[in-house]
């Protein structure tokens, strides 16, 4: 199948014409050059469309995935107002992009394997699911997808919520950075101890003492950090999403964290 170069465009009614980016097209009806319905044939999706964008396969489906492969924009809602991209496509894009972008998983390992819900990869689904959430918009709030659901791996309504930045650090588990200590822990050469010390406000840390054996070091973390998140959530427990408070009152710290 070709680009359509019929010379009586009334007769190509039926005629499937191919897109330069989004497959197969069939027209509908042909009511004058500014205004051809067409029907792209992968989605289904109906639109209309000027002759000559047809003629040169100008034409776009928003309802296929175009976004690192996965993600469909739809037709609802702007990605740009005024030039400004939204805050829900920015967010949108930046999920995806953590999920799928191999550039992306090479600077930040921590995502490999992680990937976003059915629902998710509509943007349409996610803009309104963004704008129903508690703490969505607010300044120095942040999506989470890691409290609600130990070692999740997928960014969906079930496990995502919007949290405080500052909370959000507080969740953050360094492992690269820590090395091969259990976590809260570290070799204190000179005082030939381990050292046990916890992130508090805005990532500063709080040394806990010196112990004989890391799993006493451990325990002292362990006991702190699980005291000062429940602390946290009584201080937002009005401000946040009550799914994320219940999470925060009942997290706990495991050794093979």
């Amino acid at each position: 199948m070709n680009y359509l170069n019929d010379v009586n465009y009334k007769d190509c009614i039926g005629k499937v014409c191919k897109s330069k980016s989004s497959g197969d097209f069939k027209i509908l009806k042909y009511n004058d050059s500014r205004n051809v319905e067409i029907q792209f044939l992968k989605t289904g999706y109906e639109m209309v469309a000027q002759l000559g964008h047809i003629k040169k396969g100008l034409v776009k489906d928003p309802y296929l995935p175009s976004v690192y492969g996965i993600g469909v924009v739809g037709t609802k809602y702007q990605a740009k107002i005024n030039g400004v991209i939204t805050k829900e496509y920015d967010l949108w894009h930046s999920m995806l992009e953590r999920c799928y972008s191999d550039k992306y998983q090479k600077k930040q390992p921590t995502y490999e394997g992680c990937e976003v819900s059915d629902k998710f990869k509509s943007y349409e689904y996610f803009y309104e699911w963004c704008n129903k959430q508690i703490g969505f918009g607010v300044e120095d709030w942040q999506l989470d997808k890691d409290l609600l659901v130990k070692g999740n791996k997928v960014y969906s309504e079930d496990s995502c919520v919007f949290l405080p930045s500052e909370i959000n650090l507080l969740l953050t588990k360094s492992t690269a950075s820590r090395g091969r200590h259990l976590i809260g822990v570290c070799w204190h050469k000179q005082g030939k101890a381990f050292k046990a010390q916890v992130s508090k406000n805005k990532g500063k840390r709080e040394h806990l003492g010196y112990f004989k054996t890391e799993l006493e070091a451990f325990n002292a973390y362990k006991q702190a950090k699980e005291s000062f998140v429940k602390e946290q959530a009584n201080k937002w427990k009005s401000q946040i999403d009550e799914r994320a408070y219940l999470a925060l009152i009942n997290y706990e710290v495991h050794i093979d964290d």
